[in-house]
Order: C-alpha cells, then sequence, then structure tokens
C-alpha cells in the first residue's frame, strides 16, 4: 500500500513538472521575462553611440522596443543627442526575456530622473517601435509611438513635397519580397535620394517616376518579414511619404 502512494505521488510530481513546461504552449501564453524576478541594476553611463546604444560601465547596452535612425540618416542627430543626456550619469537598466542579441549587446530598458527612457524617445517621434511582442512594457511603448504619430512629431512629420501627394503604394508581396509604387500624378516626379525601408534597416534607393508611371522593386535578398513588417516611404529630408504595415 506505502509502496503505491508513492508511485502515485511520483506520478503526480512528474505530471506537474510536463505541465509546467507544455503549459506555456497549450495555452498560447508567454511568460515574459519580468513576470521573473529580474530587478533593475544601476549603471554609470560611459557614452553614447547613437539614439538606441549606450555604453554603461563598459558594457554595450541597446534599448529595448526602439530603433533609431542610423548614422547620416534624417533624425539620427537628434536621436543620438536625446539619449546623450544620460551620459556620465547614473541609470538604471532592466532585462526583459531575451538576455543579449546576436551582436553581443545587452538588451535593455533603460530608466533615467525616474522614467523610461525607451517610452520617452517613441513619444518624440525620435524612434519607430520595433519587435515589441511579448515585451512587459509593450503596451505603454505603443501608446507613445501612436502619440507621436497622431501628434506628427519627428519621423512622424509628413512631407510638403510636391510628389508626396503623388505617390501609392500598389502592392507589398512579402512572400514574393517585391513591392510596386506609382506615381499618380500628371507630371514626372524626381525621387532622388527618397528611400523606403522596412521595420529594421534595410533600405530601397528609389528611382525618378514618369507621369502615371509604376515601378516594381524586388529585394536581392529576403527583407520581409511574413508574420508582419512595416513600409516606410521618405523625402530626401526624411520626412514621411507612404506607412503601411501588416
Amino acid at each position: 500500500m506505502k509502496i503505491k502512494r508513492f508511485l502515485v505521488f511520483i506520478l503526480v510530481i512528474i505530471l506537474l513538472a510536463l505541465l509546467s513546461i507544455y503549459y506555456p504552449k497549450l495555452t498560447g501564453k508567454v511568460v515574459s521575462g519580468l513576470d521573473r524576478d529580474y530587478e533593475k541594476e544601476s549603471c554609470f553611463v560611459n557614452r553614447v553611440i547613437d539614439g538606441d546604444t549606450l555604453v554603461c560601465d563598459n558594457q554595450t547596452i541597446r534599448l529595448l522596443g526602439v530603433n533609431t535612425p542610423e548614422k547620416n540618416k534624417p533624425y539620427y542627430l537628434e536621436a543620438k543627442e536625446f539619449l546623450s543626456k544620460t551620459e556620465n550619469q547614473t541609470i538604471y537598466i532592466l532585462r526583459d526575456s531575451e538576455d543579449i542579441d546576436k551582436y553581443e549587446r545587452k538588451l535593455r530598458y533603460v530608466f533615467y530622473e525616474d522614467e523610461l527612457v525607451n517610452v520617452l524617445i517613441l513619444q518624440r517621434g525620435l524612434a519607430t517601435s520595433f519587435m515589441l511582442e511579448n515585451l512587459k512594457y509593450e503596451e505603454k511603448l505603443k501608446v507613445a509611438e501612436n502619440y507621436a504619430q497622431r501628434s506628427e512629431l519627428g519621423l512622424w512629420i509628413k512631407s510638403k513635397e510636391v510628389c508626396a501627394g503623388c505617390l501609392e503604394l500598389l502592392e507589398l508581396n512579402y512572400t514574393g519580397e517585391f513591392f510596386i509604387i506609382k506615381n499618380n500624378c500628371d507630371f514626372k516626379c524626381d525621387l532622388t535620394d527618397w528611400s523606403v525601408k522596412d521595420d529594421a534597416n534595410h533600405f530601397f534607393k528609389l528611382e525618378s517616376l514618369d507621369a502615371k508611371q509604376e515601378k516594381r522593386y524586388d529585394s536581392k535578398t529576403k527583407i520581409w518579414n511574413d508574420d508582419g513588417d512595416r513600409f516606410f516611404m521618405r523625402d530626401n529630408y526624411g520626412k514621411l511619404i507612404v506607412f503601411y504595415e501588416y
């Protein structure tokens, strides 16, 4: 009888262990990193690399959930200058489920003067949101970006160029890896230095379009994510022409 009860006890332990492993997969619930016991850590900012990357206690920190413009792109300097207020200051960093990216940078939320810098930089339109799924502060980051978009701040300022109202995205085919744009106006549009980018940092240089002309652009490598991505078309000043997401 004692042996039977012992075996039942062992069986229950095994079932509970299996349930802890497979329950999230069966229910579709994902436990985010912040539901574990991660705590804020203080560190001293040695220098700021760009708008979303800094060196803190000699470790490279990449801000979670945001993507700021690359060097020599519009709003790069503004984003870097905004983050530079943390330089030579003590900040607090907090991790989520993913610790380090493929470049060996620590992925963190950054808190300075009791404010979440990741949110503030989105709120000012100096960054766009990036890889938000299952992040602890996903909703706050979305709200911040939506505010900047509605208010047309920074990267969300709409272009006033003559051809801004002429251009249309006819198709973005993420399986075929191409997009088609059209000039709907009765005059030629010079798109020199205009660009298209995805949610990450893959850029396409645009060419001039004659009146009513359509043009297809094919990706040289796999660019557009099958499970969702974004399309930004900007003029030579970085002002927004077309925004589309799926």
